[in-house]
């Protein structure tokens, strides 16, 4: 049985390998190779609390994956992780329990990865200022894989908490140059990435600036939502699979309450434009849109190259 911890996982992966890996992931997702039944979720009201079990195959593989997650809402408030999770993993062929990964650290890369991938194929190639919404994991991760794909020479971070903010640019300033965000600043961002579980919109359109692309990762609930209804109606969106988006993405199921948009005009998904079927960008002033849930094929993604990586050692 093999076992492997956060640490174990991190020194391990490489964000670059990551980003690659989701390129099939997501294909496998948009060409209907992957099985991914509809996530269970268990509401803990009294907790602030929500538990979510995603299980996830894709055709032709050796193995399949489990993961269980706790997402605490009220945890980042106490200094706290947001989420605690764990990936188990099964052979395809026999059924047996092979493996039991931190899950955590492996949410924090496929996450973060996806974004990169977005951002590879639908920012602006010149694009040199990226904006980070939170301070926690993802957000730190979201550094790491914007970095891989685009030559970015600032990051602006936002907060709700000044302090924490200033922790964040503070770990992050020997490698590259943080500080803390404005309004006037937000509409000098090339990229945006919003990584927090906000229940109202942290964004609206006159605050960004023509041509900017945007990763909305953090919510992940009909009510729950990072940018304003009237950035989604001048967007081009990609999301990381309809099918779940109709059903858990607020920042778009709630402009589609309102009656302003729908998602007929969802433009298509990630593993489409991966495969070449859409095109990304096709100007430098659209404004282009990755929204994803999150999805169980990007964790079996990243449990295949480590286990790869391992068959290998």
């Amino acid at each position: 049985m093999i076992s492997l911890n956060k640490k174990q996982i991190l020194g391990m992966v490489s964000m670059k390998e990551a980003i690659h890996a989701m390129k099939s992931a997501f294909v496998h997702l948009s060409s209907g190779d992957a099985h991914v039944p509809t996530r269970l979720k268990l509401d803990i009201p009294d907790k602030n609390a929500t538990s979510l079990v995603m299980p996830a195959y894709a055709v032709g593989e050796p193995h399949y994956c489990v993961k269980i997650s706790s997402v605490n809402y009220s945890n980042p408030h106490k200094g706290l992780p947001l989420i605690h999770s764990v990936v188990k993993v099964f052979d395809a062929s026999k059924g047996n329990h092979i493996a039991t990964f931190d899950g955590e650290s492996i949410t924090a890369i496929r996450t973060a990865a996806a974004s990169g991938l977005a951002t590879d194929l639908m920012a602006k190639k010149d694009a040199v200022t990226c904006a980070i919404f939170g301070t926690g994991v993802q957000a730190s991760a979201h550094i790491k894989s914007i970095m891989k794909v685009r030559k970015i020479k600032k990051f602006i971070v936002f907060s709700r908490n000044k302090n924490t903010a200033v922790k964040f640019c503070d770990s992050h300033s020997k490698r590259i140059k943080c500080e803390i965000g404005s309004q006037e600043t937000l509409k000098k961002a090339d990229i945006i990435c919003t990584t927090t579980p906000s229940q109202l919109p942290l964004i609206e359109f006159r605050n960004i600036k023509s041509g900017c692309h945007l990763n909305v990762i953090g919510s992940h609930q009909p009510m729950m939502r990072e940018v304003s209804s009237d950035i989604v109606i001048h967007s081009k969106i990609i999301v990381d699979q309809i099918k779940a988006c109709k059903k858990e993405a607020g920042d778009l199921i709630i402009p589609m309450e309102e009656g302003l948009w729908s998602f007929e005009r969802v433009y298509g998904e990630l593993g489409q434009v991966v495969a070449g079927e859409l095109p990304a960008r096709e100007s430098k002033t659209e404004i282009t849109l990755f929204k994803s849930v999150g999805n169980a094929i990007q964790d079996l993604a990243i449990v295949n190259l480590i286990l790869k990586k391992l068959n290998h050692d």
